[in-house]
């Protein structure tokens, strides 16, 4: 049960933890309402066996440059869906919109070098004890950090409507667009 408590408790933080997937999760409930919040947070589901696979097969340490690529990649990108973001008003097909939030959400997390360090340094030791202990550790950390991230987005497209809230569609745009300006100079730094 203490993987299980870990795993939770891991996957809470890094649900409310404020990033670039829960800025996507906040746009997409403002722009396109609750399922598509929802669907964009289940981004982890898809990409984290990625990076699991990765730390497995992978020393424990990054190869020279990789992480700064991955912040330089996930920069540029933020900063695209940012611009993008604060050019369109608006969708008229809210599938449509979900389906490209989902994308979006995926490509954020395949470029998030926070997400392959979290299962390098913390996560692959967790899946690498004696079952059922890595079993407990999935199941606490996955329904934490989708449903943490969904319930953040369901609660904001809930009250999209109030006048004081819908500025925050174009803020979000323009959050990823400096927190992609952000991610570039970290990585022109290193």
């Amino acid at each position: 049960m203490e993987a299980l408590a870990l795993g939770f408790s891991l996957g809470l933080w890094a649900g409310i933890n404020p990033g670039p997937l829960t800025l996507l999760v906040i746009r997409q409930a403002l722009t396109h309402g609750a399922g598509a919040a929802v669907l964009a947070s289940l981004a982890p589901l898809l990409t984290d066996s990625f990076a699991i696979l990765l730390a497995f097969v992978v020393a424990r340490s990054l190869p020279p440059g990789l992480e700064q690529a991955m912040e330089a990649v996930g920069g540029a990108f933020l900063i695209y869906l940012g611009y993008k973001g604060l050019r369109k008003a608006g969708n008229a097909d809210p599938r449509s919109g979900a389906l490209r939030g989902l994308r979006d959400a995926v490509v954020v997390n395949l470029t998030n070098p926070h997400m392959y360090l979290f299962w390098f340094a913390v996560g692959v030791g967790q899946l690498k004890r004696p079952a059922p202990e890595p079993l407990w550790f999935i199941l606490g950390f996955y329904p934490a950090i989708v449903g943490s991230k969904a319930l953040i987005g369901t609660l904001i497209a809930r009250y999209r409507h109030l006048s004081w809230l819908l500025p925050l569609a174009r803020w979000s745009n323009a959050l990823l667009i400096a927190l992609g300006g952000y991610l570039l100079v970290v990585a022109a730094r290193a």
